[in-house]
């Protein structure tokens, strides 16, 4: 029986983990979606949604960051761009419009308040470790179609 437990109980200790992070992550994905929905279709000017846009950016990709696997962090950004697509969007154009709309001074006056933004940084520290992140995911997908091609080329087209 003792026998029996030891062998089950890292089996249900792993199994309770992963359902963990999975609600975790869906956890994250739902408040994400919620709030980019609240700021797409609020009447908040053009400048406090697309803040709002970034520093929700900036949350997702600290959380997708704590992703070891990178093939569950590629599904973690697709989920997330998926799902909040429409809102993101609609946010951005509203914001090019409100920008197209300034004039020189203004858009000067808003590169000098967008630098002193507090989530500046972290975007700046964040995005190479996001891009080298997910550069080395598509090196690893580009060297497998190589290897792939190289055989079909090899081997003719049956073989896969």
């Amino acid at each position: 029986m003792k026998k029996l437990l030891l062998f089950f109980a890292p089996i249900c200790l792993l199994l309770t983990l992963s359902n963990c992070a999975s609600f975790k992550q869906n956890r994250w994905l739902s408040a994400h979606q919620k709030e980019l929905s609240r700021l797409a279709n609020s009447s908040l000017p053009a400048e406090q949604k697309l803040d709002g846009l970034v520093q929700d950016y900036v949350k997702f990709m600290t959380e997708d960051l704590k992703f070891v696997d990178p093939v569950k962090g590629v599904k973690y950004v697709k989920k997330y761009h998926d799902q909040n697509r429409a809102s993101m969007e609609k946010i951005l154009r509203e914001s090019e419009k409100w920008q197209g709309n300034l004039g020189t001074m203004d858009k000067i006056a808003l590169g000098v308040r967008t630098v002193q933004k507090p989530y500046i940084r972290s975007l700046i520290d964040l995005g190479p470790k996001f891009k080298r992140k997910y550069k080395q995911y598509a090196f690893a997908l580009e060297l497998g179609s190589k290897i792939t091609g190289g055989l079909t080329k090899f081997a003719g087209k049956d073989l896969f």
